[in-house]
């Protein structure tokens, strides 16, 4: 079984911390990403910041990632995942 690369950890943690500094609790956050992404296959991920979901995404195209908050308040949070290039094989 593969593991989460050192990168995809670092460009999660780039996003998740503005949402977590702005006052979003991460047991509220999720990671979404593709159907087809390697990553998918974890229910969650450590960060620094605590433990992430890992949810897929019905139309997010592989390569593709962001962070949303579950609470449907006014301000919901929310994040690209920036900086991952999909290797192809």
């Amino acid at each position: 079984m593969s593991h989460i690369s050192r990168k995809a950890q670092e460009l999660v943690e780039a996003a998740l911390g503005p949402l977590i500094k702005s006052g979003a609790p991460i047991e509220r956050l999720a990671l979404i990403v593709s159907r087809e992404s390697e990553i998918v296959q974890y229910q969650s991920m450590n960060t620094r910041f605590g433990t992430l979901r890992i949810e897929p995404g019905f139309n997010v195209r592989k390569g593709l990632a962001y962070i949303i908050e579950d609470d449907w308040r006014n301000k919901r949070c929310f994040a690209w995942v920036y900086g991952y290039k999909q290797q192809s094989r």
